[in-house]
């Protein structure tokens, strides 16, 4: 149990530059490159800035031992997202496109972000005081009915009865949060030591995660292959660089399936029909076209519409939050107040 504590609090204590710090660097790091700096250059102006100094600073040196752009960047901690997308440019080589397109990507997260943020803080609140109500009506207010009522056989049995609801809704909610707590820190403990088939399997049960996993993996997948084949590569030439970087496993294990189904002598598009979490039109993309830039340009065209619906899915999720956060709420105040007035009316009646 003490290796598990050590385990998970020293991977909390690993600096990580904050997301919008993140969005500032890159932003700053595009708009220079643009002008004619150098990535020494461009690196060494950013670091003008106190918030990213020492962060560029790390990243700077890194890049002049002789390391990778990317691995600079995994190594300040830098979200995967960015990390991946500056991998490739090892591959296609324009570093302008890659950051231009993760700017786009990340803006767009933390955009996502910043509006669940906003939009669950209110209900979070009312949820915090509902619950503190909740105790205080279990501690203190039930137990001075029980004495109130104890003569009134009609009256005291309501009481005893809600009491005893209240009890298995107070069991329930804090069994549950504490369950919800422990297999959250076992997945990020072991999430790594769990085969991703299983983990594939299991995302595949969850009804609304597997339907985002699945526009997420095809947007993903669209996106790096249009990018690879505007830059010459050949299909598998592709499918082998997808299968190497670490920072996407769905892709990468979808891709090591692929070089095996290609290696076989089968067609691509039809292993891509049997994938889970590849959308089928995505599929199809491959069974229609033969010519790889009517391709590249489909799959360029399919990655910009999934980003957008991806985001509008998202946004309508996030705005579903209030109203059943209050619908909930209302319930249980209505069943609060009918708990604490039906034993009085019962009383009312046996006077």
């Amino acid at each position: 149990m003490d290796l598990l504590i050590k385990k998970f609090f020293l991977k909390r204590k690993k600096k990580v530059v904050k997301p919008k710090e993140q969005l500032a660097f890159l932003k700053r790091l595009y708009r220079l490159l643009q002008r004619g700096y150098s990535l020494s250059e461009a690196l060494d102006v950013i670091a003008w800035d106190e918030r990213l100094q020492k962060a560029t600073e790390q990243i700077h040196t890194t890049v002049l031992s002789g390391k990778p752009f990317d691995e600079a960047l995994k190594q300040a901690n830098f979200h995967p997202l960015i990390v991946l997308y500056i991998y490739f440019v090892r591959i296609h080589g324009n570093l302008v496109t890659s950051l231009q397109k993760s700017i786009e990507l990340f803006e767009q997260r933390l955009q996502t972000i910043e509006s669940f943020k906003k939009t669950s803080r209110y209900p979070l609140i009312l949820i915090i005081i509902f619950i503190l109500l909740f105790l205080l009506i279990h501690y203190f207010i039930f137990p001075a009915y029980e004495e109130m009522f104890h003569s009134y056989t009609e009256a005291y049995a309501t009481v005893q009865f809600t009491f005893f609801l209240y009890r298995i809704c107070i069991g329930l909610f804090f069994s549950t949060l504490l369950a919800i707590v422990i297999l959250t820190i076992l997945w990020k403990l072991y999430k790594n030591n769990i085969p991703l088939s299983f983990q594939l399997r299991l995302f595949s049960y969850i009804p609304i995660y597997r339907s985002f996993i699945k526009l997420q993996t095809s947007f993903y997948f669209a996106t790096h292959i249009s990018m690879f084949l505007k830059a010459g590569l050949s299909m598998n030439q592709i499918i082998q660089h997808l299968a190497t970087q670490e920072e996407l496993p769905i892709v990468q294990h979808y891709a090591t399936l692929m070089l095996d189904h290609v290696g076989r002598g089968y067609y691509l598009d039809q292993l891509l029909h049997r994938l889970t979490f590849i959308d089928d039109q995505l599929a199809t993309l491959f069974q229609r076209h033969h010519n790889l830039d009517g391709l590249q340009k489909d799959l360029s065209t399919y990655a910009d519409f999934a980003q957008e619906y991806l985001q509008e899915r998202m946004m309508q999720a996030i705005m579903y939050i209030q109203p059943i956060a209050y619908s909930l709420l209302g319930s249980f105040i209505i069943m609060i107040y009918l708990s604490l007035l039906w034993p009085m009316f019962q009383l009312i009646d046996a006077i």
